[in-house]
């Protein structure tokens, strides 16, 4: 009995045994040792891009800052400069304020000025030539000179002339205009030639040539200095500009009689001239930014300056100032004596007659077509 009950005791303690191994939970598979977490690799930085560079220029124009020309043209170099993104720095200074102005042209040669902006006529002592590409007695209206130099070899012409004097500048183009200028301010109205006689008068270039032949004394002063000169009595009468730029310069102030039309001055065209190798450093797309602007601004600034022409003729009449017209025939003999002059200069000067024959040529076969098709409304009954 017993040994019976240490047999059942020994089988009951190997089944349970077994139960309590069979119902046990597996044991885990050894986990497997983690592999260490790669570095993320650092991504290069791209290179900064270089920065683009600035090209700041230095220009001087022929007016004081007051005058309208010179704000019109410093507005349009302000445009381009924001259309460059900041990649050029153009800086207009008015006339005098860094060499006389006379003395520009000689200072953009050398460098000293990146350029200038003025009239080509502030050249006429030093080229003849110069005459046909701003103003000159019975020449080209502003539209006309447009034409001529942008599409029959103007522009070429233009740089020539200076490639040929030696001068190392580039020729842009035009900036800016104005139409016909008021032929001068006087004590009294011009009735005959003979008016002219003994007259110190302030004028410039191939004017003051035909003026002299008339017998007036040319006196040649830059615009700033006219106002005082003729309040002092140094001259007796002068020309400047139209009417909105002598009516900022306050000359109604100092003369009674201002005369019309300005034969002697079609128009004067506002240039712009870059010393060679100021330009020639400039990339290709900024060229072509300044050439487009200049072009752009030439078109606002004409526009412009005869708005403002006819509304500053107006005041100016408001004033009471006596406006009067030339004697047709003071003009005819004005054209006969001016072309009578350029054909003598034209002999002694292959440049001088090289450019009268072009514009020559040019005039006579645009206007053979313009005077057909816009005929003068004031003709047809036009509402005065």
């Amino acid at each position: 009995m017993k040994r019976r009950f240490l047999l059942l005791l020994l089988v009951g303690t190997m089944i349970g045994a077994l139960l309590a191994t069979a119902c046990a939970p597996e044991a885990a598979a050894p986990e497997e040792e983690a592999a260490p977490a790669e570095e993320e690799e650092e991504e290069e930085a791209e290179p900064a891009a270089p920065a683009a560079k600035t090209y700041k220029w230095d220009l001087q124009a022929v007016w004081p800052a007051g005058f309208m020309s010179f704000v019109a043209c410093a507005d349009v170099i302000d445009r381009i400069n924001m259309a460059s993104g900041g990649r050029l720095e153009m800086t207009l200074h008015p006339a005098g304020s860094i060499v006389p102005t006379y003395e520009i042209l000689d200072a953009v040669d050398a460098g000293a000025l990146d350029g200038q902006v003025s009239g080509i006529s502030a050249q006429f002592g030093k080229f003849a030539t110069a005459m046909f590409f701003d103003k000159y007695p019975a020449g080209p209206n502003a539209y006309e000179s447009y034409v001529w130099l942008y599409h029959a070899g103007g522009m070429e012409l233009w740089q020539e002339l200076y490639d040929t004097n030696d001068i190392n500048v580039h020729v842009v183009g035009v900036m800016g205009a104005s139409q016909a200028e008021n032929f001068g301010w006087f004590d009294e109205p011009v009735t005959s030639l003979d008016d002219f006689k003994g007259l110190k008068f302030r004028t410039q270039g191939t004017w003051g040539d035909v003026l002299t032949s008339l017998g007036c004394s040319v006196v040649t002063i830059p615009g700033g200095e006219v106002y005082e000169s003729a309040a002092r009595g140094v001259i007796d009468a002068f020309e400047y500009s139209t009417p909105a730029v002598d009516l900022s310069a306050g000359f109604p102030e100092i003369r009674a009689v201002m005369m019309e039309p300005g034969i002697h001055a079609p128009t004067a065209l506002y240039d712009l001239i870059i010393n060679k190798d100021s330009w020639n450093e400039l990339p290709d797309d900024l060229k072509v930014l300044v050439e487009l602007g200049c072009q752009a601004g030439a078109a606002w600034v004409l526009s412009a300056t005869d708005y403002q022409d006819a509304i500053a003729f107006k005041e100016i009449v408001d004033m009471g100032i006596q406006v009067e017209s030339l004697p047709d025939d003071v003009i005819a003999e004005i054209v006969i004596i001016s072309n009578e002059m350029w054909d003598e200069m034209a002999k002694d000067d292959p440049m001088f007659a090289k450019v009268l024959k072009s514009q020559r040529d040019f005039l006579r076969d645009f206007r053979a077509l313009q005077d057909l098709k816009q005929p003068n409304p004031a003709l047809l009954g036009w509402p005065q």
